[in-house]
């Protein structure tokens, strides 16, 4: 990456820093194309995005988000939708890479309020490989690592998506994953300490590490025409095992929605 290419993906990941504030088990499965044969690509547009203030939590935070797709030929990105980093491979079936994700853990205020610890603002570090055997099925695998009170929180996704084509403009898909989660994912998070649970009335909870969540997603896009075009997603999540029994937790359904309307500058 040459120094002019650096300073454009430092200024999105700053974008991205000022973007997103939620921390997620899941949806954090990959869906990218493969770097554009020359150059970069770049499309930018108005976005909202809704989602749960923490695990757990009951309800969705609506706010706008600033659209941002920026891919170099040499593998680089920069992306609201997927974080700053690099796709090695330059084939269309196959993916794989590292990625940087902002993880904004659990506000102070919400933290307060439940009497809990706060989960500080961390910077995840991701590596992802999908691949595609058919055109209509893609495997996909994900490791997210640095969420959590001590920075060593990790996460392992894995899933499917099915997609097909609608007419010539629109394309869906629909994606089945299942979240596994370490302790100290599950502790920061779900967990209750003596003290958080003198302070907050909850029962002392200690979560193992496991399988904490199973989730659908349905994504599509619709080319509007050569420049314009509109996607969106909706993740519905149940939270199982340890995370769905823990006295944190208000709804064990949880969900998070996108849509993005998109003008192809390159």
């Amino acid at each position: 990456m040459n120094a002019r290419q650096f300073g454009v993906v430092h200024a999105i990941f700053v974008l991205l820093l000022g973007s997103w504030s939620a921390a997620h088990a899941f949806g954090n499965l990959i869906l990218i194309d493969s770097p554009p044969a020359q150059d970069y690509s770049l499309s930018v547009g108005p976005g909202l995005t809704g989602y749960q203030q923490y695990p757990g939590a009951r309800g969705l935070k609506v706010i706008p988000v600033p659209g941002v797709d920026l891919y170099f030929s040499n593998g680089a990105f920069a992306s609201t939708d997927n974080g700053v980093g690099w796709n090695f491979a330059k084939r269309d079936d196959l993916q794989f890479g590292f990625r940087l994700l902002p993880i904004f853990g659990r506000k102070g205020k919400t933290s307060r309020e439940l009497g809990l610890a706060e989960v500080g603002a961390r910077l995840g570090k991701d590596a992802f490989f999908t691949y595609a055997p058919w055109r209509f099925l893609i495997l996909q695998s994900d490791l997210l690592a640095g969420s959590g009170k001590h920075r060593d929180g990790a996460q392992a996704e894995l899933g499917a998506t099915l997609g097909a084509p609608i007419g010539e403009r629109a394309l869906v898909g629909v994606t089945a994953g299942a979240t596994w989660s370490n302790r100290s994912y599950m502790q920061s998070y779900f967990g209750v300490t003596p003290h958080e649970s003198a302070r907050s009335g909850l029962s002392i909870y200690s979560p193992a590490g496991g399988w904490s969540d199973v989730s659908l997603r349905l994504s599509g896009e619709l080319q509007l025409d050569e420049r314009w075009h509109l996607s969106g997603e909706v993740i519905g999540a149940r939270l199982i095992g340890d995370a769905g029994a823990s006295p944190i937790v208000r709804s064990r359904t949880q969900s998070m929605f996108s849509l993005t309307l998109w003008y192809r500058f390159k």
